[in-house]
């Protein structure tokens, strides 16, 4: 998990604390490890990125072994992050040696003679942790915006000058103190704590920030306390809030809070007036219900607004149905004379002459559409909405452009740019692509998505067709990347004056500036862009007067840019043996033949009942913070189910086997070799595993004996659903298209666990055997190497190709190795 969230802020859940929750502490008084793992995991369902984890109490002694016990299990179990929160060094320490992952200390200080600092500062150098490290200093808790600025200095300067840490490594907490006592020294608290953000933000950029945010609701009755965190949050996030320790179920959207609950805690936080704290208190405790509890109704389209206004809200609020008739209506309104009248259908036009009608829609589409789907970005951009509620607008803006494109009499003019668009060579994801073709088109870019697996050939003759302004290329994979280079390299020795935006997971701003600089800076720009939206920022200023110092102002700074040095490239012929020893092998009841299961043999209600739901509603379907609060990813998730089945949009397919296999490299170190037999038991593939350089120096091959059992599997949800897809953000479903994807992906990830649970099964390894390792992760990170698993199972023969790297088509498929041995585990290299 990146501390650094794209919008802000990471959400550290708060409710797994038992100095804060009567739930938690209850659970652990009982000894109740299920609860508590329960209660993390609805923390991480509701939008927690991380978890604060304090066992404390004072009825128990045994805080130390509690909380060992405690992490074990939640790092087994939960995907988040764990921030360890206890007043003892000791505790700490214990938990961090236990977590195999890097959790965050809760927290640090300076208070009386340092002597907490002094005693975890070590373990942050040692492990390479961040901490939260609270405003408090000799003389106690910082209040003024300048204290809290003082402290965060000396606790900087103290780790740095003495222990080596790092700016990231502090994750300053100004401090906020509650507004329901009404103590004048605290009136300006909230205010103090805002400041307090802004210039500690702006001394330490690389540092981060935080606040317990419901200590400032501390006291006040419960429904006001919704409304109040949740106006606090905006306004410090605003202010430059990094992360935030809450429950991030009780924050309420800051658009969807009524207006008048709004302007009593406005008036509250910001110290207005000295009855802010008794109004406040009077409007909640007198209302019969309180409208804090969940977000507002939505407000329908008003007939009497102007036609510009209900096109305009439409888009914001995904109104779709009848957006073609105001924009019709809007377009009237500009052309003096003009007559709307009623089609066949039903439908509004305008007859009027082109010029006039021509003139009105440039004029609707730059003074209403654009500026709402800006509106939109915005809201995405400050987390106040989620992935498909932005699909869900552009499909609007897509609604009112096809109709406001009937009156033009012709395209030049009215784009704001061309953009040629595509997935490069070797990589078949392309669902951010897509995404950035939705974002550009509905911003009034034309776009030339040339598709996926593009070849650099293919790009420049599309970019010397249109005499493109920019070219976009996207990404997945480490190794597809390169395909970035080899354009920008060939771009500069031809050189080419076109921009170049590059995005994808598999790549960050460091190797962008790399390739931008290597062997002379590409005039142009290369430009790294995190989301679609990013991109579109960078679009907007290159096709704005201010691109010349735009990108003058790109160039200094790459000049000044200087890549950190790499790290030491480890020798793995010197990486000693794991000293693991092969046990007897499972016996298979076939070898050496692969077993196909067709879609008539699939359930996929029994498919689904390995689906990772977290992984889905976060991690597809983007359902995270506040944006998400009026969303039920349960009820979608039914919905999609029952669509899926209903209209046989899967054809789910899978094909296992297992196989005789042979250590060539038995207790040795260095590379290991795993001899895997073919079918006609004459010939065989070999497999080269790395080898971790981490303490174990664990490595696959080890796992294996000179004559052994391996068991393979690839599994895929049919290339239909990639051509729905295809189809469907062709037709403008760009919402549909979004949901369906991402279940086709947790779907293919749940075959293949139906298909591992099989395998346990029939090997009689029960449920704790049998890990399933995926090529492109740490422990076999080499992809190419599908091509061998395909020569042993030939997938091909189940719908499932590769492409020459060794992606899978289609791409809501993977395949595997199984490791039989107990002692297996997963590690990295």
């Amino acid at each position: 998990m990146d501390l650094r969230q794209e919008p802000p802020p990471l959400i550290i859940g708060e409710r797994l604390n038992t100095q804060g929750s009567k739930k938690a502490k209850e659970l652990v008084l009982n000894n109740d490890f299920d609860g508590l793992v329960d209660l993390a995991r609805a923390q991480v369902e509701d939008g927690a990125h991380c978890l604060d984890v304090c066992v404390a109490t004072t009825e128990r002694s045994d805080e130390l072994e509690f909380m060992t016990k405690l992490v074990k299990r939640l790092s087994l179990e939960i995907d988040a992050p764990l921030v360890i929160d206890s007043t003892d060094p000791k505790v700490v320490e214990a938990a961090v040696r236990q977590i195999p992952g890097r959790p965050v200390i809760n927290s640090i200080n300076l208070e009386g003679d340092g002597s907490r600092f002094h005693a975890l500062a070590p373990l942050m150098a040692k492990y390479g942790l961040p901490a939260i490290a609270m405003c408090i200093g000799p003389k106690g808790m910082a209040k003024t915006p300048q204290e809290k600025l003082e402290i965060a200095q000396l606790l900087y300067d103290t780790g740095k000058q003495q222990y080596g840490l790092q700016a990231w490594q502090f994750i300053f907490d100004v401090l906020t103190f509650t507004l329901a006592t009404g103590e004048a020294e605290f009136a300006d608290s909230a205010k103090n704590t805002l400041e307090g953000i802004r210039l500690v933000k702006q001394r330490f950029p690389e540092s981060f920030t935080t606040l317990g945010l419901s200590n400032v609701s501390f006291g006040l009755p419960a429904n006001a306390r919704k409304v109040v965190n949740s106006v606090f949050l905006y306004h410090a996030l605003k202010a430059g809030l990094d992360t935030v320790i809450i429950n991030a179920r009780d924050i309420i959207p800051y658009p969807e809070i009524d207006g008048q609950q709004k302007k009593l805690a406005e008036d509250l936080i910001f110290n207005k007036h000295q009855n802010a704290l008794a109004e406040l208190i009077a409007h909640f405790e007198g209302a019969a219900k309180a409208t804090a509890a969940g977000p507002t109704k939505r407000i329908e389209v008003d007939p009497s607004w102007p036609a510009d206004k209900r096109s305009y809200f439409r888009i914001v609020n995904r109104l779709k149905e009848g957006i073609e008739d105001d924009v019709v209506q809007a377009i009237a309104d500009r052309v003096k004379g003009n007559k709307v009248i009623q089609q066949g259908d039903g439908r509004l036009a305008l007859a009027a002459p082109k010029e006039a009608a021509h003139e009105a829609a440039v004029e609707t589409l730059n003074e209403v559409l654009l500026p709402a789907m800006k509106e939109v970005g915005d809201k995405f951009g400050a987390g106040e909405l989620i992935l498909p509620f932005v699909l869900k607008s552009a499909e609007c803006m897509k609604a009112a452009v096809a109709e406001l494109e009937k009156y033009l009499i012709k395209q030049e003019g009215v784009s704001k740019g061309k953009l040629v668009l595509c997935t490069v060579y070797g990589d078949v994801h392309d669902i951010g692509k897509n995404l950035v073709k939705t974002i550009f088109v509905n911003n009034g870019y034309t776009v030339y998505d040339l598709g996926k697996q593009v070849p650099l050939q293919k790009i420049l003759e599309k970019i010397n067709e249109v005499n493109a302004d920019a070219v976009g290329l996207s990404a997945l994979l480490v190794s597809t990347s390169k395909q970035m280079q080899y354009f920008v390299e060939h771009a500069r020795q031809n050189n080419m004056k076109v921009p170049v935006l590059c995005g994808g997971a598999a790549i960050n701003s460091s190797y962008i500036n790399r390739i931008a600089k290597e062997g002379g800076i590409y005039g142009p720009g290369v430009f790294y862009c995190k989301t679609a939206f990013d991109g579109l920022k960078v679009m907007n200023k290159l096709m704005s007067p201010e691109r010349k110092q735009f990108v003058s102002e790109w160039q200094q700074k790459l000049e000044k840019w200087d890549e950190r040095q790499a790290a030491t490239v480890v020798d793995q012929s010197q990486l000693p043996y794991s000293g693991i020893k092969p046990v007897a092998p499972p016996v298979p009841p076939h070898v050496n033949r692969p077993v196909r299961i067709e879609p008539l043999q699939v359930k996929l209600e029994e498919v689904w009942k390995y689906l990772n739901k977290k992984s889905l509603f976060v991690l597809q379907w983007g359902m995270r913070g506040k944006g998400a609060s009026d969303q039920d990813p349960e009820k979608l998730f039914e919905q999609w189910k029952e669509r899926v089945v209903k209209d046989k949009l899967f054809e789910p397919r899978a094909v296992y086997g297992y196989y005789k296999c042979h250590n060539l490299t038995p207790g040795q170190g260095g590379v290991g070799k795993l001899a895997v037999d073919l079918a006609d038991g004459k010939q065989q593939v070999v497999f080269e595993f790395p080898r971790s350089s981490k303490d174990k120096h664990l490595c696959l091959a080890d796992y294996f004996g000179k004559d052994d059992i391996v068991a393979f599997q690839s599994v895929t949800v049919g290339n239909r659903v990639t051509e729905i897809i295809d189809r469907w953000n062709k037709q403008d479903k760009y919402t549909d298209a979004y949901y369906l994807h991402g279940l086709a992906v947790e779907t293919a990830e749940a075959m293949a666990e139906w298909v591992n649970a099989k395998i346990r099964d029939e090997l009689k390894i029960g449920e704790k055997r049998g890990l399933r390792y995926s090529w492109g992760y740490p422990s076999c990170p080499d992809i190419s190497q599908h091509h061998l698993v395909w020569q042993i199972l030939d997938p091909a023969k189940s719908g499932m190709t590769l492409t020459e790297s060794g992606q899978i088509v289609p791409d809501q498929s993977t395949a595997a190795i199984v490791v039989h041995h107990p002692e297996a585990e997963y590690f990295v290299l």
